[in-house]
């Protein structure tokens, strides 16, 4: 018979004893420790964004950072919710040439945080 040892460190028994015993903790160290866990993640950022313009088409793509799960990201045409294209970071959107749209995509987290990506491009026409 083998036999496998572990070394433990002092974090991981603290964290593993908090995760048994949750009110071993003072309330005071118990709310600071969770509050700077909260304020070290980074807020809900929009990175980039672009609606880039084909024949009859839109090629969309949308990036974010600092989401916290669960996420979704809604998109509009000319402000009419598409379901087809939620919880995607690249849509193709076919446009009627010499049109103008409006493009917007909604990304929410699940801190309740949202941001929004929106462009106004002129559908171009040709082969393509």
């Amino acid at each position: 018979m083998r036999r496998t040892s572990y070394k433990l460190t002092l974090p991981a028994v603290a964290a593993a004893a908090m995760l048994m015993f949750p009110g071993a903790l003072p309330a005071s160290a118990s709310s600071t420790s969770a509050g700077s866990v909260a304020a070290a993640g980074a807020a809900l950022t929009l990175t980039g964004g672009s609606c880039e313009g084909l024949a009859r088409r839109f090629l969309c793509s949308v990036a974010f950072s600092g989401a916290v799960a669960p996420v979704s990201v809604r998109w509009f045409v000319d402000g009419s919710h598409v379901p087809a294209y939620d919880n995607r970071t690249f849509v193709g959107i076919g446009c009627q040439p010499t049109f103008r749209y409006d493009i917007r995509a909604v990304i929410s987290d699940g801190t309740g945080a949202s941001v929004e990506y929106r462009s106004n491009p002129v559908c171009r026409s040709g082969n393509p």
